[in-house]
């Protein structure tokens, strides 16, 4: 299932993503090292903001569990669930993130790693700010269609890299989460465990052998 959002650069596992340092051309002659602070699409670490990427690995929380909201008020925790529901919409068997806690998934983890959570609250406060001033009710109360529309802005205008971090942890929350696995299972026949438990073999037809054990020997005693 692919997201209704176009997805920019993902993360298979929580773990640094560092820019490359590079020379950059100063005033008059002067050069200097400087790191580019774009790449791949997405914005990274600026000096004066924690780098999401990096501060989650000082953040263990478990999938699955079910969680209230430690940090967001109501207000702000509606506005996300419909957030994360709109990056992945429910599709067959398949709920969508808010049915699986996502949205409360990015508030145990901006709980346990502080410096994240302005960027988070700043997002919230402007995705809600667009929605009023564009369709004149909150984020939460929009048609899927505006929704989108509406993501997509605050995507494009994004400065802070909260749009890449809420989408990230979605991601997270969405595919570890045990009845998601099983709704995968079941429409694809690929079970997330396979790599760990491997899968049935046929019984082995040693009928195959005959004509290899017909054959003379093809070496000799020495």
């Amino acid at each position: 299932m692919e997201p209704r959002l176009c997805c920019q650069a993902n993360r298979g596992a929580r773990g640094p993503m560092l820019s490359s340092p590079r020379w950059s051309g100063g005033l008059g002659k002067e050069e200097r090292l400087a790191y580019d602070r774009k790449q791949g699409g997405h914005q990274v670490a600026q000096a004066n903001r924690p780098d999401y990427r990096l501060e989650v690995g000082r953040a263990e929380v478990p999938v699955g569990d079910v969680r209230g909201f430690a940090v967001l008020d109501p207000r702000r925790a509606t506005t996300l669930k419909a957030w994360v529901a709109a990056l992945i919409p429910a599709a067959g068997n398949r709920p969508d993130a808010a049915d699986v806690g996502a949205a409360e998934y990015i508030d145990a983890t901006v709980l346990k790693v502080p410096g994240l959570r302005p960027a988070l609250l700043q997002a919230l406060d402007r995705l809600d700010g667009l929605a009023e001033a564009k369709a004149h009710e909150p984020f939460s109360q929009c048609g899927a269609d505006e929704k989108e529309r509406l993501l997509r802005e605050l995507e494009a205008g994004d400065t802070t890299d909260a749009f890449n971090m809420v989408r990230d942890f979605t991601y997270e929350a969405y595919y570890g989460h045990p009845r998601v696995l099983a709704a995968l299972e079941a429409d694809t026949r690929w079970s997330s465990a396979s790599s760990t438990k491997g899968s049935r073999m046929a019984p082995f037809d040693a009928s195959r052998l005959e004509r290899v054990r017909s054959l003379p020997p093809r070496w000799r005693k020495a």
